[in-house]
């Protein structure tokens, strides 16, 4: 078993303290291990954390359930992915908020690329064959879908992934232990066995309202882009979309007839500058830029440095946070606040530097430059 695991899962699970805060306490004491063991003194130091979230820290209670928690992952064979874990999704680790804890069953990757496919609930014959036949041809270019395994498109996706033999994710918005929609029991086999099926929420939370927007985060952080199939004008994939632009990932969606309820909201974002898509290679442009930007950083980036001097090959932005970095690590609201830029570019430029090989980013939250 992992050292600290219980420590791990104990944060994790907290009620009442947001992600974010979560990820600046392992700013403060660098490990779980050590807000586990830090008085009230210490954490009212620390200037983040209310009474409240004090006293829930102090709390006996959500120490001894740990020890439940973990029985249950045991009994389910549910795998424990850890912020500190190299096989933690390098995307989704580059959030602001990024889940402490991510619960699995099946197998989950690190840098595969990934593109998010969402949309209605009660979609249209015409969008969920479009989402199959679109999430069948990523899965062709071995690129993976993600999904949140909700009735409509997000199934369709998935569907659509597997009829090709590729790779799919769903993130649940409950514990795995739990199949929601119930119906979805064989898709959530079959996602298990050629994909993960994934979560922040640990064995036995039930599905509520509020956890589904609260998952898309993790559906848009995960992937290169989000394409948006059908949504309505309120749809919760529009909340996923605004969630992606908020990330710095693209996003894509699918045009609609017009007088179609179901067309609204992608129709829509076509108007506010998502990417209008008519078929996969809409995707693929953006998605081998990504890879194409990877694979330069992974193979080329020594005799790159040899060739030219780091000034070079940075424009004025990314060098200023390299020379921000080179005399201590920082948050990403820290560098944000310095440089005064938008989140979406802030991390399209941290993550263009992570590529390059030149800044990684820690487990608590800050960046750093890579030795």
């Amino acid at each position: 078993m992992k050292p600290e695991l219980k420590e791990w899962i104990w944060l994790a699970n907290l009620q009442g303290i947001i992600t974010r805060k979560k990820v600046e306490l392992l700013r403060f004491f660098d490990s779980p291990a050590k807000i586990f063991q830090a008085d009230s003194v210490a954490l009212a130091q620390t200037g983040i954390l209310s009474r409240d979230n004090i006293n829930a820290i102090l709390s006996p209670a959500p120490r001894a359930a740990v020890n439940q928690t973990m029985e249950k992952l045991e009994q389910q064979r549910i795998q424990v992915v850890t912020l500190d874990d190299d096989n933690y999704p390098h995307l989704l680790k580059n959030i602001v908020d990024p889940p402490v804890c991510l619960y699995v069953k099946g197998n989950l990757l690190n840098d595969e690329p990934s593109v998010g496919v969402v949309g209605s609930r009660k979609a249209s014959g015409y969008g969920v064959s479009i989402a199959k036949k679109i999430s069948s041809e990523l899965s062709q270019y071995h690129i993976c879908v993600t999904s949140g395994m909700a009735r409509g498109i997000d199934t369709a996706a998935h569907l659509g992934a597997l009829s090709a033999k590729g790779r799919t994710i769903a993130v649940s918005g409950c514990g795995l232990d739990i199949v929601y929609p119930p119906e979805n029991r064989n898709l959530m086999a079959r996602i298990i066995e050629k994909g993960a099926v994934i979560s922040e929420y640990p064995p036995g939370v039930l599905p509520a309202p509020h956890h589904f927007p609260i998952r898309n985060r993790i559906v848009s952080g995960m992937s290169v882009g989000i394409l948006v199939v059908e949504a309505g004008e309120k749809s919760g994939s529009l909340i996923t979309a605004k969630l992606a632009l908020e990330q710095g990932r693209d996003v894509y969606a699918l045009p609609g007839n017009v007088i179609s309820i179901n067309s609204r909201g992608t129709n829509k974002l076509i108007q506010d500058g998502a990417k209008l898509v008519t078929s996969v290679q809409d995707i693929l442009e953006e998605v081998y830029w990504f890879q194409n930007l990877k694979e330069k950083s992974v193979l080329d980036l020594e005799s790159y440095r040899s060739q030219k001097s780091i000034t070079e090959i940075l424009d004025q932005d990314e060098q200023s946070i390299i020379d921000m970095l080179s005399i201590e690590s920082l948050q990403i609201d820290e560098i944000q606040e310095k440089m005064s830029l938008e989140l979406p570019l802030l991390h399209r430029l941290l993550l263009s530097l992570e590529m390059k090989g030149l800044v990684k980013r820690e487990a608590g939250g800050k960046y750093s430059i890579e030795v």
